[in-house]
């Protein structure tokens, strides 16, 4: 059912990454069982909405919004969202943004990180939804670094 989102990946049961939905793809969340729909978009990326966040909860979910400026990923940015994956573990969540770029560098992070998940199996997630540019890489390398940190 949500295979039909765009640069749609399923992570797990629970852990589902898209690029931006459309309106009418709400409902759809709802009824394919999606709990929290993460957005890392701007408001002024490609395809947002306005009102995302009234629309998702319109329709019964959770919502929340980790602006994360596309030319400049922060680890500041990272925490946040590690702060959120942490609070919202037990819910289905959809983690978006305008292309599902962000969303999968910031996915593997949390997965090799966090979870510990084996770096060959996240970068394999990862690089089935995109192929990080140099701005990417060296963030998602600056990140690998400070793991520790980010424990």
């Amino acid at each position: 059912m949500l295979n039909t989102l765009k640069h749609y990946h399923k992570i797990n049961d629970k852990l589902h990454t898209s690029a931006q939905p459309g309106e009418v793809d709400f409902t759809l969340l709802n009824q394919a069982g999606i709990e929290m729909v993460i957005n890392l978009a701007r408001a002024d990326s490609p395809d947002a909405i306005n009102d995302e966040a009234q629309l998702v909860q319109k329709n019964g979910m959770d919502y929340l919004n980790i602006p994360v400026d596309f030319k400049n990923p922060t680890m500041a940015d990272l925490v946040l969202f590690f702060n959120a994956m942490t609070q919202y573990k037990d819910k289905c969540l959809l983690i978006h943004c305008a292309y599902n770029w962000r969303v999968a560098c910031f996915v593997y992070l949390y997965r090799v990180i966090r979870q510990h998940c084996g770096d060959d199996i996240a970068r394999q997630d990862m690089l089935t939804v995109w192929n990080p540019d140099d701005t990417w890489q060296t963030f998602i390398d600056g990140c690998l670094s400070h793991s520790n940190e980010l424990k």
